[in-house]
C-alpha cells in the first residue's frame, strides 16, 4: 500500500457512500483475537526493558567512510555508510555494483531517486516542510560524470556503452534531510524514518522503466539486491531495518546486511517515545514498535503472530529471519519491515494486509506503476480471505464501499497515471479482489483460491511478474479456458 492513504480508504469509502460524520453508523464489536499459532514464544523483552535513558554526553559526529563494494557479492551491489549530524541532517555515501545482465548495451545507467520528489521544488502541496537531497557528487569508476535529475529520476550519462555482461561501480555522495511528519520519508518527534532513500537502480527493458513520482500508488520498481550499511548516530536510537538488526537495545552506530531486498528501509526512533516488544510466527521474529505508552502492544503481537502464520500455511513458508512492525501510522509495505496504524480499535486490517504484502510485491515483484493488481489487488483478496477465516464478517467490507461509491476502469491493468483518484482504490483494492473471490466461490472456494496463491508463489518466488505472466499462469492452473474471464478485466496482448 502507497503512503498514508490506506488507512482512509475505508473512512473514504464510507463518506462517498453517504455515511458521515453527523450519521450514526453501527460498528462491528472488535474481535478478541487470540494466538493461534503453536509453540510461540513467549515475549522476550518487556516494555520497561526495551527503554533506555539517554545519554547524557553525546560523541562528535564521525567522518563519512566510504563502504567497500569487494566485501558484498552479487550485482547490484550496495554499499552505503550514513553519517547524521544533531540537526538530523545525513550525509550519505553510496555505491553500487551494476551489471548488465540484458542483451542490449546500456547508453546510460537509471536511477529512481525518491528523496528528490520532496524537495521545496518538486514536493506535494499538503506536505509542509520539504525534504533536503542535495547531490554532492556522482561518479563511475572514479570519474565524475554528468548526471539529469528530474522528480524522482536520475539518470546518469555513460562515456562509452555498458556491454552486456560487463558491470560499473558508481558512487555518489549527498546530503538527506527528512520533512517533518512527511511522507515515505519523516522525521516525527525526533525519530527518522527512512524509506526509498538512497539511488535504487531502476528495471531496464528497452529502457529505464523510470516513472515520474505519484503519491496515488507505488511509481517504483526496483529489482533485488544484497546490502552493506553502516550508520553513524549523534545520540543512541532503537533501529529497524529491512535486515535482521541483532541490537536489542538502542545504539548510536551499527552495520546491517542484507540479501535479495528490493527496496531497504531503515528506521531510528527515540527511544524516550518508543517501546519494542518481540515474538515469533514459526521461525520468523517478529518485533513491534510502537509508541511509548501503548497499551494494547499484546493485541497487536497476537494478530501478527496469527495473520503472517496463516499466510505461511496457506501461501508458503517466508524466508525472513525477521519482521520489523511499526505503528507509525504509515500504512505501507517494505522487504521484512511494514507500517501500520497506531489505533488500538482498528489496527487489524492494516496490519493483515501490509504483513501480506511480504508474499505479494516483495517475494513475488511487480511493476506497481503498470500491474498494481499484482500486489495490491492480490494482497487486499488474501488478506479479506484471512479475516473472514478469523471470523470477520466484514472482511470483504473495503472492497464492497470502494467499487459500490466511486467508478471503476473496465481493465486493472491500466497505467498508475491514466487512473483517475478514486479509480484506482475502486479497481485496484475493489474491483480485483470482488472479481476473484466471485470466481473462486464459484470454482473450488477458498480451498482452491489459497492452492491458486500457493502455486503463484512458489513458480515466482524472487521473480518478476507482469499481467502476460499471471494470465499463462492461471491459465495453466485452473481448468478449462480461462480467456473470456481474464479478458473481462485484464488488458492483455
Amino acid at each position: 500500500m502507497h503512503g498514508k492513504k490506506y488507512m482512509s480508504l475505508i473512512m473514504t469509502a464510507l463518506i462517498l457512500s453517504g455515511c458521515n460524520a453527523g450519521q450514526e453508523t453501527e460498528e462491528a464489536e472488535p474481535i478478541e483475537e487470540e494466538s493461534v499459532v503453536p509453540d510461540i514464544a513467549e515475549v522476550k523483552e518487556s516494555t520497561e526493558e526495551s527503554v533506555e535513558e539517554p545519554a547524557e554526553t553525546e560523541e562528535p559526529v564521525p567522518e563519512l567512510t566510504a563502504v567497500q563494494l569487494e566485501d558484498i557479492e552479487g550485482s547490484p551491489a550496495y554499499g552505503i555508510s550514513m553519517v547524521m549530524d544533531e540537526e538530523g541532517l545525513f550525509r550519505m555515501n553510496v555505491q553500487v555494483r551494476v551489471t548488465n545482465e540484458t542483451e542490449e548495451a546500456w547508453q546510460d545507467l537509471g536511477f529512481h531517486f525518491v528523496p528528490n520528489a520532496f524537495t521545496e521544488e518538486n514536493k506535494p502541496l499538503f506536505l509542509e516542510e520539504p525534504a533536503i537531497a542535495d547531490i554532492i557528487g556522482i561518479k563511475i569508476e572514479e570519474e565524475e560524470v554528468p548526471y539529469e535529475l528530474d522528480s524522482g529520476r536520475l539518470l546518469l550519462q555513460l562515456t562509452e556503452p555498458l556491454e552486456p555482461g560487463a558491470e560499473q561501480m558508481v558512487e555518489a555522495e549527498y546530503t538527506l534531510g527528512l520533512p517533518e511528519n512527511g511522507v515515505r520519508l519523516s522525521k516525527v518527534d525526533g525519530s527518522f524514518f527512512l524509506a526509498h532513500w538512497y539511488p535504487m537502480l531502476g528495471r531496464y527493458d528497452e529502457g529505464w522503466k523510470i516513472e515520474d513520482f505519484n503519491l496515488k500508488g507505488e511509481s517504483y520498481e526496483t529489482g533485488y539486491g544484497n546490502y552493506v550499511i553502516n550508520y553513524e548516530l549523534p545520540r543512541e536510537f532503537l533501529v529497524a531495518s529491512s535486515a535482521v538488526d541483532d541490537e536489542t537495545k538502542p545504539v548510536s552506530s551499527g552495520t546491517v546486511e542484507g540479501e535479495q531486498i528490493k527496496d531497504f528501509y531503515i528506521a531510528f526512533m527515540d527511544p524516550e517515545n518508543w517501546v519494542k516488544e518481540t515474538t515469533t510466527a514459526n521461525d520468523t521474529e517478529l518485533r513491534i514498535f510502537m509508541p511509548a505508552g501503548s497499551d494494547y502492544i499484546d493485541k497487536v503481537a497476537i494478530s501478527a503472530e496469527n495473520a503472517f502464520a496463516f499466510f505461511e500455511q496457506k501461501i508458503g513458508d517466508n524466508p525472513a529471519a525477521q519482521l520489523d512492525i511499526i505503528a507509525n501510522n504509515g500504512a505501507m509495505e517494505y522487504p521484512n519491515i511494514i507500517e501500520v496504524r497506531d489505533a488500538p480499535d482498528d489496527f487489524r486490517s492494516t496490519l493483515v494486509h501490509e504483513i501480506g504484502h511480504q508474499w505479494f510485491y516483495y517475494l513475488v515483484s511487480n511493476d506497481p506503476f503498470s500491474d498494481a493488481f499484482l500486489d495490491e489487488g492480490l494482497t487486499e483478496w488474501a488478506s479479506a480471505m484471512y479475516l473472514e477465516e478469523m471470523g470477520d464478517a466484514k472482511g470483504f467490507e473495503l472492497s464492497e464501499r470502494l467499487t459500490e461509491s466511486n467508478s471503476i476502469t473496465e481493465f486493472a491493468n491500466v497505467r498508475l497515471d491514466e487512473f483517475g483518484e478514486m479509480d484506482y482504490y475502486a479497481t485496484v483494492y475493489g474491483k480485483v479482489p470482488l472479481l476473484l473471490q466471485e470466481y473462486f466461490e464459484a470454482n473450488g472456494g477458498e480451498e482452491k483460491a489459497f492452492e491458486f496463491l500457493s502455486a503463484y508463489y512458489k513458480e515466482f518466488k524472487y521473480e518478476y511478474v507482469d499481467a502476460e505472466t499471471f494470465a499463462v499462469f492461471f491459465e495453466e492452473q485452473l481448468e478449462g479456458d480461462q480467456q473470456e474471464f481474464l479478458n473481462s478485466w485484464l488488458r492483455l496482448e
